[in-house]
Formats: C-alpha cells, structure tokens, sequence
C-alpha cells in the first residue's frame, strides 16, 4: 500500500491535471495561443485522426492560432478519469463543444484521451487525442449524427 505522502501526492497531481485541462478551455475561448502552446510538452500532439493532426510547436502553433480563429470553439469539459504513474499520467475526458463552422452555430461532442507529462514541475499534454461523436449544425441537432 502507497504511503500516505505518495497518496497526497497523486491526489495532488490528478487535481492539477483537471486544472491543466480547465485553463486549456478557458485559453481556447479566449484565443490565447501562446499559452495553449505553452500547455503541451515540446514534442506534443493534438489528433483527430483522419482530419487533423498536429505535432510539435510550429504545427502547434498553427493549430492555435489558424484554426482556433477559424470556428471559435467553446469547450466544456467533465467526466475527468485519470491515472498517475509518477511524472507521467493517462486519462480521459469528455468534452462539449459550441462554435462556429462556415457562419452556422454548431454542436460537438467527444472525448479526449489525454497523455500527460510533468516537465519542470507542472504538468502538460504530451499528446491529445481527440475522438468525435457528432459535429452538427444545432438547428440540425445530433439524433441522426450517428
């Protein structure tokens, strides 16, 4: 059995992941790139196969400053599920999203399977992956997404 500081410490770290993914939202609502970039470790990845992938930070760049401008996203996210294994970690979360796509409000959904990386103390993505459930105008509604 773990020791007690061993326990703390995971708790610890699994709340500064969710913290990691709560700031991701908020900078991808506010278009903060530089700080989106800064979240993922040098070599990091963003998927969502097969219609984007995105790895390393001038790949990362583009995806948070082009894209991002692109459909202004909101994302919102719950159901965190995580796992520490000392500085690195796994997990997954779903998330919703509203944005704009081609002047349209859209619906979205999915989940992100996450790999995590504690770099100088703090942790970052060293990879998303992004799978999608629907991607749906909202007047549309998602019933026949499927």
């Amino acid at each position: 059995m773990a020791s007690l500081e061993q326990r703390i410490q995971v708790l610890e770290d699994k709340d500064a992941i969710r913290e990691l993914t709560a700031q991701y939202c908020y900078a991808v609502v506010a278009k903060d790139s530089a700080a989106l970039i800064n979240m993922f470790t040098e070599d990091g990845v963003f998927d969502m196969s097969p219609q984007m992938h995105f790895e390393g930070r001038a790949q990362l760049t583009e995806l948070y400053t082009d894209k991002i401008a692109e459909v202004a996203p909101k994302p919102f996210i719950q159901n965190h599920v995580i796992q520490v294994n000392g500085d690195k970690a796994t997990g997954n979360c779903a998330v919703e999203i509203r944005l704009v796509d081609d002047g349209k409000a859209v619906t979205a959904c999915g989940h992100y399977d996450d790999t995590y990386q504690r770099v100088g103390g703090q942790w970052k993505f060293a990879r998303r992956d992004f799978k999608l459930y629907h991607w749906v105008p909202l007047a549309e509604g998602w019933a026949n997404s499927n």
